[in-house]
């Protein structure tokens, strides 16, 4: 039998809770923020960028490009896509990219929009955050845990509200501070950040 038991998230452990498991902590997965990190400090801004996977909110995606803000989608589980993603005016899907294009696309992004409909942890918003770029999804599970609304991006309560900010954003802009800000926090979720809670909790199973 384990003698521990370590989540990924708060939203994680109340799920484990909820089936009677006990859980000893939660300890957020690790990112490599020299690698992930903003390649300019200028950047463009002149597109959203997405993702496109299984547990996308694809409804509220395709809202937000009706309302004429510009699309840029990734993601490989490109069967997953609908086709009025694919062939909408205002997005662009990308298809696979590699991690350095990723890094760049982050980076140039106004912002990052992430609608999902269940994400216990979820790197895309942490990625775009180490890249500078701040993040709008819902202030729920995983992603409600990261993104701290206001200052590293924006948490919509349902899919109207998300519409609406992200319509708001793109034609009116944030302040440049929450690029910095985005960053900062991205730091605590650093590999050698994780590393050293994961030592601390095998010190105290140890004493």
């Amino acid at each position: 039998a384990s003698g521990l038991f370590i989540a990924n998230s708060s939203f994680t452990r109340s799920m484990y809770e909820a089936w009677g498991i006990r859980v000893d902590g939660v300890i957020y997965p690790p990112l490599d923020t020299s690698f992930f990190r903003p390649t300019t400090s200028r950047p463009s801004g002149d597109y959203v960028l997405t993702y496109a996977g299984k547990e996308t909110a694809f409804s509220a995606i395709r809202r937000v490009a009706d309302a004429g803000v510009k699309i840029r989608a990734f993601g490989s589980k490109i069967s997953h896509v609908p086709d009025y993603i694919r062939g909408h005016p205002n997005i662009e899907p990308l298809g696979r990219v590699s991690d350095e294009e990723l890094v760049k696309l982050y980076s140039n992004a106004l912002f990052t929009l992430f609608p999902f409909t269940h994400e216990p942890f979820g790197y895309v918003p942490v990625e775009s955050m180490a890249c500078g770029a701040p993040v709008l999804t819902y202030a729920a599970q995983g992603p409600g845990e990261t993104v701290v609304d206001g200052v590293t991006g924006w948490l919509a309560r349902d899919k109207d509200s998300l519409v609406n900010m992200a319509v708001r954003i793109w034609n009116e802009g944030y302040p440049g501070s929450m690029r910095a800000r985005s960053r900062e926090r991205a730091e605590q979720f650093d590999a050698k950040v994780i590393a050293d809670m994961w030592l601390e909790v095998l010190r105290k199973v140890k004493g």
